[in-house]
């Protein structure tokens, strides 16, 4: 419908917060996208590992639900802007991890990034390969071969679990070692076992009570699975390893060429 103008009318004022228009404004923003510029807004003056206050405590400071707290929360989560801590609370986020699927070893990507890598062993043990483990290995099925299972650190934050097999003919003594560095240095300083070629896997998954324990998650947090097989430059297979990296914290890089 066509309107006449009145060139004589006042304009509309774009007013202040006590103006009409303004408040019309304010009323039509969903409470929960209000909730989440602001809280966004703070986490940009936040450091990495900042808690910030319950979800009780945020409802009744923007005078919200709890629901419209936790769906800016949950946002805010699946944008790895913050992380939960089961038991603990919620903090602001680290900056994810890139590593590149490359034979660089767990030390060596964590020195790329600035942390520290350090392990806490978790399974230390030595049995015959059943057919599964004979077939990932390239030994024949009852031949010895070590299981090594760690919890991988960067820095005092757990990154990873992985659980790590390898032909006990070819380390004798390695469950000897100290495996709370790099197994890939260990192998090559006292074994003279280099690696030279590794093929990888990469898939989703779910993670279970205990590895979501030992990570600090939430049962069920979507995490990545990465099966590796090395081996040396004679073609030989030296170890098959699947790690468990915690997806609000890693991200796995991948060159393509052609």
């Amino acid at each position: 419908m066509f309107r006449w103008h009145d060139a004589t009318a006042p304009e509309p004022r774009e007013g202040g917060d006590g103006d009409p228009l303004c408040s019309r404004q304010k009323t039509m923003t969903p409470k929960y996208l209000r909730v989440l510029r602001e809280l966004s807004a703070r986490i940009d003056t936040m450091n990495p590992g900042d808690p910030l206050p319950s979800e009780e405590e945020l409802s009744r400071e923007f005078g919200t639900s709890p629901m419209t707290t936790r769906r800016a929360l949950t946002i805010l989560l699946d944008a790895k802007r913050i992380v939960g801590i089961r038991g603990k609370g919620t903090f602001v986020a680290q900056q994810p991890m890139v590593r590149s699927l490359s034979l660089k070893s767990f030390s060596e990507s964590m020195k790329s990034v600035g942390r520290t890598a350090h392990s806490q062993i978790l399974e230390l043990s030595m049995s015959p390969a059943d057919a599964e483990v004979a077939a990932e290995l390239e030994v024949d099925e009852g031949a010895q071969t070590y299981l090594i299972r760690r919890l991988r650190f960067g820095d005092d934050l757990p990154i990873a679990v992985d659980r790590t097999r390898l032909p006990a003919e070819r380390f004798p003594g390695l469950l000897g070692k100290d495996l709370t560095g790099s197994l890939y240095a260990t192998l090559s300083e006292q074994y003279g076992v280099a690696i030279e070629r590794a093929t990888s896997s990469v898939r989703a998954v779910a993670i279970g009570s205990d590895e979501a324990e030992l990570l600090h998650l939430p049962e069920g947090t979507p995490c990545l699975a990465v099966r590796a097989r090395a081996q040396d430059s004679e073609g030989r297979m030296i170890e098959s390893t699947l790690s468990l990296y915690r997806g609000d914290m890693y991200e796995l890089h991948v060159d393509h060429i052609r």
